[in-house]
């Protein structure tokens, strides 16, 4: 059975400044890739990101992008070299808020269950994507 993620944020910044953060390479490694980002931002683009966890663990995310659609939304399959058979897809959508602002809804979809040892670790994708929506607003706000 697999499961689904889904985030809800306002971010103090315009859809288009969200858009960039999310599909600039050198944007993206200033709020989440922390070892390097590849975004060809076309459908069929390849998507890589490169993640060194605190733990000391390597991971390479890699992917294709699914849908684009300029200031709203962003999809992409996501597969880490360690599950190289998953068919798991995160989605991006951005809807202007009063005053400047971005309403921005994650979700990821497809991966299975954490196991309980990731789940004592604290090292899940819930977590992680916790972490990675709050960088995010904080990389964009008042930009």
């Amino acid at each position: 059975m697999t499961e689904e993620i889904k985030k809800t944020i306002v971010i103090d910044a315009s859809p288009a400044v969200v858009f960039k953060a999310l599909t600039d390479e050198k944007e993206l490694t200033q709020w989440f890739p922390n070892q390097g980002a590849i975004m060809e931002a076309r459908v069929g683009g390849s998507v890589e990101f490169k993640f060194l966890r605190p733990d000391g663990a390597k991971h390479t995310m890699r992917g294709k992008i699914l849908e684009i659609t300029p200031g709203k939304k962003l999809s992409y399959s996501w597969k880490f070299d360690s599950a190289p058979d998953s068919n798991e897809v995160v989605t991006w959508t951005l809807e202007p808020v009063d005053g400047g602002k971005t309403r921005v809804t994650l979700v990821h979809t497809g991966f299975k269950k954490p196991s309980q040892k990731d789940i004592e670790s604290g090292m899940t994708l819930e977590a992680g994507w916790s972490h990675f929506i709050d960088q995010l607003a904080n990389h964009c706000k008042g930009r």
